[in-house]
């Protein structure tokens, strides 16, 4: 996301979020110039998620079974995160069952970013944290 500014470079940050049947996962914010790679989106992204949202979105005792989909980010398709993903035992769409450019396999990317920025360009927004703000 970006916030409008007088400087030939915008600020913005890097948010990662997920939907399902059961509900959103938590936003978790990138800080500006950060590097996302595959040890950084385990250690700060996935373990978090694993570790809160599945248990909220997906209780045993629901018995639901979820597939875990990501774009096609380096960090996303790094060895280190797939490995991470089977020894963990996350049932995922690989690489190669993808649907490119589908909204209806990827409504993150299709849908909801597209309103989210849709909405944030309406308001005059002054500082990173304000546009946080607004996330959440």
């Amino acid at each position: 996301m970006i916030i409008q500014q007088n400087t030939s470079r915008p600020k913005g940050f890097m948010v990662w979020g997920g939907v399902s049947s059961q509900g959103k996962t938590t936003l978790r914010f990138v800080a500006p110039g950060t590097k996302v790679n595959s040890n950084y989106y385990i250690n700060k992204v996935l373990k978090a998620f694993l570790a809160q949202d599945v248990p909220r979105l997906f209780p045993k005792r629901r018995k639901v079974k979820w597939f875990f989909h990501q774009d096609s980010a380096p960090s996303h398709t790094a060895k280190e995160t797939i490995r991470f993903l089977d020894q963990n035992k996350i049932h995922y769409i690989t690489p190669q069952e993808w649907m490119p450019a589908s909204p209806d396999a990827a409504p993150m990317d299709y849908s909801i970013w597209e309103y989210l920025k849709q909405h944030l360009n309406k308001t005059h927004i002054d500082s990173l944290d304000e546009l946080k703000k607004k996330f959440l």
